[in-house]
């Protein structure tokens, strides 16, 4: 038995050096996109992701900043 405290072995795709790893991951992009399951943005879906993300990041700044009490005001 281990004990928690032990630091986890790595396993599967960890296990694969950089390099590898980049070139597996790759081909399963490649796959993905061949086969028709990869998801395309169109140019308004990207600029929603963009807001949003944007959104997030200011309302978490904000939270980090001491003094602030409600950014939207």
């Amino acid at each position: 038995m281990t004990n928690p405290t032990d630091t986890p072995r790595k396993r599967g795709f960890a296990l694969l050096d950089p390099e590898k790893m980049k070139q597996v991951a790759a081909l399963g992009g490649r796959t993905a996109h061949a086969a028709g399951r990869a998801h395309q943005f169109s140019r308004e879906e990207a600029r929603a992701a963009a807001r949003r993300s944007v959104e997030v990041r200011t309302r978490r700044a904000a939270e980090q900043r001491p003094g602030t009490d409600n950014p939207s005001a």
